[in-house]
């Protein structure tokens, strides 16, 4: 209360009591033929007028000042609050709320920029924000790495590394998928961009990722050779180490024949399994060429199935359309089935439960055949689940576990992929996906 009476709420009331009052007595004496008194009235009607408008002015004044200063984000001013020294007070400190609550704004939308600045840095490929005109309103540090700028403000920057980016970048729509290869100091670059497109403060602008393809595939790659560095590793000092051994014994023994003749069976099976061991690597690198032709695969399939022992099993064959064909390498085809057959069927036989598997295909909108073989057996667990398809990766006493790293090759020779689809309780599912 005390601030309201130091504000000209007062001052504006009088003015206006007066502005009423003088205005009825002068219709009063103008209605009495007494214009000699307007002079005394007009005057001071107008001194009232000119008041108001000086109080209007003060406070329009301050906020023309403070959205000024928002508008050119100064939010360094602020108003005295003490009615001692000013009679604008009440109107100071609502001027001085709206730049706090403006302030908190402007600081929430900064905290939210640095938020989401850094889920962009946590990123795996590089974002770029592009508006219409080319502006690049954000980028994070894996963009600005790859394509070895320290700061991006504008596609057309891009020129200078390389012209086919730079359309690229400018042109690639959103939902859509580009690659660009150009060529640098350090060798030839292939680059994938994506993109989405979103609205932003009334803006259109469009999140570019940039993916390295190369720099994908080396991870990969070395990730590939370090897993299968290992497993040759231990194999081959597995078979070394008693063979090692059994040298030094019987070198050192008294030429016992028995200890003799037991020493050497030992060495020859270790270097038996050692030579098992070298040709299954040899089956894994030295895949033949396919020699496609077309056939039917409701014929594979048959063929494959009279291969495995399914006795026990009940097998579900669903082809559509019936006549579906390959054009494939018949027999590298057949290794694939027989391999998948095999793992289905020995997973189910040493399970208890209803055996089934289903083997499905369909021909997708892309024209590709999607091939699918399912257990209905238990989930494989996830730490085996990961390496699957490493070469000599097995589970089993007597495996090689070659079979699923040589069906990924022939695939992958073949031009498709192949991939553990689901992996649950009761539905185990291997698809394969041929071009």
């Amino acid at each position: 209360m005390k601030l309201i009476h130091n504000i000209p709420y007062g001052k504006i009331a009088v003015y206006v009591a007066v502005i009423i009052a003088m205005a009825g007595i002068g219709g009063y004496v103008w209605a009495a033929g007494h214009h000699a008194y307007l002079i005394v009235c007009v005057p001071i009607i107008l001194f009232c007028i000119f008041r108001l408008f000086s109080l209007y002015g003060v406070i329009v004044k301050r906020l023309m000042f403070v959205f000024n200063a928002v508008q050119n984000n100064d939010y360094s001013f602020r108003f005295t609050e003490n009615p001692r020294y000013t009679q604008y007070a009440f109107v100071n400190q609502s001027l001085n709320r709206i730049k706090e609550v403006l302030d908190n704004a402007k600081l929430q939308i900064k905290e939210r920029e640095q938020y989401f600045q850094l889920i962009m840095e946590c990123a795996n490929v590089g974002i770029v924000v592009v508006m219409e005109n080319g502006t690049v309103t954000q980028t994070n540090s894996k963009a600005l790495r790859i394509v070895g700028m320290e700061r991006l403000s504008h596609i057309d920057q891009l020129q200078v590394l390389s012209e086919e980016l730079c359309e690229a970048m400018h042109a690639v729509a959103p939902n859509e998928q580009r690659t660009v290869r150009y060529a640098t100091e350090i060798g030839e670059q292939s680059l994938v961009l994506s993109c989405s497109a979103m609205e932003f403060d009334g803006k259109m602008l469009r999140v570019i990722s940039v993916g390295n393809i190369h720099e994908e595939l080396d991870r990969k790659e070395v990730e590939s050779w370090e897993k299968l560095t290992r497993i040759l590793t231990h194999e081959i000092m597995n078979s070394l180490a008693p063979v090692t051994s059994i040298s030094h014994t019987l070198l050192s023994s008294s030429g016992d024949a028995d200890t003799m003749r037991q020493g050497l069976e030992t060495i020859h099976t270790t270097s038996d399994r050692l030579l098992r061991f070298v040709d299954s690597f040899r089956a894994v690198t030295r895949i033949p060429a396919p020699q496609k032709a077309p056939f039917y695969l409701s014929k594979l399939v048959a063929e494959s199935l009279s291969l495995i022992p399914h006795e026990g099993i009940e097998v579900k064959v669903s082809i559509e359309p019936e006549d579906t064909m390959l054009y494939a390498d018949r027999a590298l085809m057949s290794q694939v089935m027989v391999n998948l057959l095999k793992n289905a069927t020995e997973a189910l036989l040493a399970q208890d439960c209803d055996r089934k598997i289903t083997i499905r295909s369909t021909i997708d909108a892309e024209e590709r055949i999607q091939i699918e073989i399912t257990n209905n057996g238990s989930a494989i667990p996830a730490e085996v689940a990961e390496n699957i398809f490493t070469p000599f990766f097995t589970t089993k006493t007597d495996g090689s576990g070659i079979g699923l790293a040589v069906s990924r090759q022939i695939i992958r020779l073949h031009g498709g992929s192949i991939r553990l689809k689901h992996n649950e309780e009761g539905r185990v599912t291997f698809a394969v996906v041929m071009d």
